[in-house]
């Protein structure tokens, strides 16, 4: 018997690379408890509160014994990925506007999902390099970028105003660019590339 493999997948991409195994490991044998005494049913559904409830605190743990060299190191490796995903954006939107012209509504949908593909690739692409506490990582990145446009434009700042669309573009990067780090953390676990 096996619990839910969606709700293994959360697990595997929100515990810290250290402790991963115990905590998947307490929660199959507490699964298995549950499947003996009670059915299937009333286990998995105690297996998804579970991984609901662990999930912010999974995130917020931060067990790690990085020196202040390797947390410099490793927000260098952020950012620098951080400016490549802006660059290959920029890239991209230059040559479609000189192939396309100027964007129709069925172009901002394809826009869009050129955006989240690229977030999604960037942020498996950081979680890659960072290893450990990849999703963790990614995810303040993620909150550093939407920051960087946002603070300038609460400022007042006449140059940074932007439509509706272009905000929910920018925020969807944040699940975006989260979503291809826990991909790229459940692949490593699963093939043992994580550390």
């Amino acid at each position: 018997m096996k619990p839910p493999a969606i709700a293994q997948a959360l697990i595997a991409a929100a515990a810290p690379s250290r402790d991963y195994e115990i905590v998947a490991g307490d929660l199959h044998e507490e699964y298995l408890r549950i499947a003996h005494l009670r059915g299937a049913t009333a286990a998995n559904r105690w297996y998804w509160a579970q991984t609901l409830l662990s999930i912010p605190s999974l995130l917020s743990y931060a067990r790690s014994n990085r020196s202040v060299l390797q947390r410099v190191c490793v927000a260098l490796i952020a950012f620098g990925v951080l400016v490549a995903l802006l660059g290959v954006l920029t890239v991209i939107e230059v040559i479609a506007q000189a192939i396309f012209g100027r964007a129709s509504e069925s172009a901002c949908w394809v826009w869009l999902c050129i955006n989240y593909t690229d977030a999604i690739v960037f942020g498996a692409i950081l979680a890659r390099l960072v290893r450990t506490d990849g999703l963790r990582v990614t995810f303040f990145a993620a909150l550093f970028l939407v920051l960087c446009f946002v603070v300038p434009a609460v400022a007042g700042n006449p140059s940074s105003q932007a439509p509706l669309a272009a905000w929910i573009q920018l925020f969807g990067a944040i699940p975006a660019m989260c979503t291809g780090a826990a991909i790229s953390q459940i692949v490593g676990r699963r093939t043992g590339n994580i550390s």
